[in-house]
């Protein structure tokens, strides 16, 4: 499988608040909102729906895995692919080395010289509620990325949250060439118009998002998770801490969270499942397995700050798989 990851590629800033947004929040007067949180922890890291989801799909793609047939010929570590297309600024030299140590193929990433790298900034309060904002900067230069050169009979696309003219360009790609894709439009959810939306979901392999973003989506196109499944989607519903349900014709499967002692910090915990989940089904373990190593990615990054610092051994994913 040539994995090909599509989606922003950002510094983070996250923030802890040591309060609940909802103490803070006056329900009758939301329509003019004047409230500063004051933060007790700032930390700065690399992050992005593109690179956390590449780093997390490396990290798998470093193992061969005993849960596989040792003869699978997909259960090595030079047989997969990762390639993540996107952009970064004038001070993204950072990330391309970072990206070179993980084994990640950077050759489809655009440069730009005047913008900065996309910037998100992030306040997470004691419930694990969050605030985000964002900054798209070099992002938009997606747009100008041809799918074409970088595909093959075995690719297998992610499109995921980006600025708006880079996601709506791979999307109508990917539509048009007829690419296989995974489609992960939750964040862009507050901009993508209704007729976009349903091109994307309609036309995609597999929808994924948490389960606000799937009841939106569902309510926005007016259709219902049996009217998509039975037009062959298979819908993926991140649940958090109560796990994932996977659904498609005739089957619907729910696999429970791996409990973690302590959250630290939930920021990137959903794109840590989609990179274990797709390198799960690029390595060929089953669809169950595939959804057990996603919830097991997804809690090795809550036990981290940042949504890139964790990296269990071969040892520790096993024990979690064995244990779901």
């Amino acid at each position: 499988m040539n994995l090909i990851i599509t989606g922003s590629i950002s510094y983070d800033e996250i923030m802890d608040f040591p309060g609940k947004f909802v103490d803070y929040l006056h329900p009758e007067k939301l329509h003019q909102i004047n409230v500063s949180f004051v933060v007790d922890r700032l930390e700065k890291q690399f992050g992005g729906t593109g690179s956390n989801i590449a780093y997390n799909i490396a990290q798998i793609f470093s193992f061969r895995f005993s849960i596989l047939n040792e003869f699978s010929k997909n259960n090595s570590q030079t047989n997969n692919k990762i390639k993540l297309l996107g952009a970064v600024g004038k001070d993204g030299e950072f990330f391309l080395d970072f990206f070179k140590k993980n084994n990640i193929d950077a050759d489809g990433i655009l440069v730009d010289k005047k913008l900065y790298t996309s910037s998100g900034k992030v306040i997470t309060d004691k419930n694990d509620n969050q605030i985000w904002g964002f900054y798209y900067g070099a992002s938009i230069r997606g747009k100008d990325i041809k799918l074409k050169k970088y595909l093959n009979k075995d690719s297998f696309l992610v499109i995921s949250a980006n600025h708006p003219k880079a996601f709506l360009n791979f999307q109508k790609q990917a539509i048009k060439y007829k690419i296989p894709y995974l489609y992960d439009p939750g964040m862009s959810l507050t901009w993508i118009k209704d007729k976009d939306l349903l091109k994307g979901v309609m036309n995609c392999q597999c929808l994924i998002g948490n389960d606000y973003e799937i009841a939106m989506i569902i309510r926005r196109l007016k259709k219902t998770v049996n009217e998509l499944t039975n037009k062959g989607l298979k819908i993926i519903t991140t649940l958090g801490e109560k796990g994932v349900r996977y659904e498609k014709k005739l089957l619907k499967l729910e696999i429970p969270a791996y409990k973690v002692k302590k959250v630290v910090d939930p920021t990137g915990a959903g794109d840590a499942w989609r990179g274990g989940f797709l390198g799960g089904l690029a390595k060929g373990m089953k669809l169950k397995d595939c959804l057990k190593l996603g919830n097991v990615l997804a809690s090795f990054a809550v036990e981290k700050y940042g949504t890139v610092n964790h990296k269990p051994t071969k040892e520790q994913i096993e024990k979690r798989l064995k244990t779901l």
